[in-house]
C-alpha cells in the first residue's frame, strides 16, 4: 500500500483534503459509489493518510 501512497502524487506539504482527493482518483466508479465497500473505502483512505503523517513527521525530524 505504501507504493499506492507514493503515486498519488502528493507532496508532504498538503494537506489532508489533498490526499483523500488524490486517493479517491487512484479508486474506481464502482468502489466509490458501492455502499458496502465503505468500510474497505475508509480503512484506505485512513491508510493513506497514515503513509503520510509519517512523511510529514520525517521532514519535520530532519528540518532542524
Amino acid at each position: 500500500m505504501y507504493g499506492t501512497y507514493l503515486r498519488l502524487d502528493v507532496t508532504v506539504h498538503d494537506g489532508w483534503r489533498a490526499v483523500v482527493r488524490a486517493a479517491s482518483r487512484k479508486l474506481n466508479r464502482q468502489a466509490l459509489r458501492d455502499p458496502n465497500r465503505r468500510a474497505a473505502r475508509k480503512a484506505f483512505y485512513r491508510q493513506m493518510l497514515d503513509y503520510h503523517r509519517q512523511a510529514q513527521e520525517i521532514v519535520a525530524t530532519w528540518r532542524l
